[in-house]
């Protein structure tokens, strides 16, 4: 019991100052085509407004994503697991700030799963797609790291309400202190029980 308490304790704390944190939002716009030697088939480069440049190679059926440029690859292989059988990564930012500061700390982005939609009675596809999965990945900024950014916690967003205030809280909460290539991601989905302690703190 003091164990769950003292993580209740830590968890409340967390939420207060995610709740004095603010967020700033870029989209994927400001990109350009780059070589992507052997990375993948095609790469885009995007720039943001604060310094930070978001790589995403990718293939017609599969993306991945680092925020550079150090640690690419280690980055790169840092990914959820997706069902379905495409993977889209964005097309939002969330960059998270502690109050006072000019710089973000975090980021948050969505992976999602998609599988085309097939019409059994004309039998092909209709061109639609559905969502088979949908992640919320918070990751942790490293800008002078040897890791630029790094995966810090998975939220699985078709099974956890709030999860942008979930994905918040894990920021604020782990972001700052987490140790890339070396801490373990953590993961909030129907099944971890750390997702009521994220969802209900005071519970128990």
């Amino acid at each position: 019991m003091r164990v769950i308490l003292a993580l209740a304790g830590a968890l409340l704390a967390a939420t207060g100052a995610a709740a004095q944190d603010r967020s700033e939002f870029t989209r994927f716009e400001d990109c350009e085509d780059r070589d992507p030697g052997d990375l993948a088939p095609y790469l885009q480069v995007c720039s943001t407004p604060f310094g930070f440049e978001v790589w995403l190679p990718y293939s017609e059926h599969s993306s991945a994503m680092a925020i550079g440029p150090n640690g690419l690859e280690a980055q790169f292989d840092e990914r959820p697991e997706i069902g379905g059988l495409n993977m889209t990564i964005g097309p939002v930012m969330d960059w998270r700030f502690r109050s006072g500061e000019a710089e973000p700390y975090a980021g948050i982005i969505r992976y999602r799963g998609m599988t085309p939609v097939f019409d059994g009675e004309i039998g092909d596809f209709t061109g639609e797609v559905e969502t088979n999965s949908n992640i919320l990945v918070v990751l942790a900024l490293r800008p002078e790291g040897e890791m630029s950014a790094c995966h810090v916690a998975y939220i699985d967003a078709m099974e956890v309400p709030n999860a942008n205030a979930v994905a918040h809280t894990i920021a604020a909460s782990r972001a700052r202190d987490f140790a890339c290539a070396e801490d373990e991601i953590l993961i909030v989905d129907a099944e971890n029980p750390v997702r009521i302690m994220l969802r209900y703190p005071d519970e128990d």
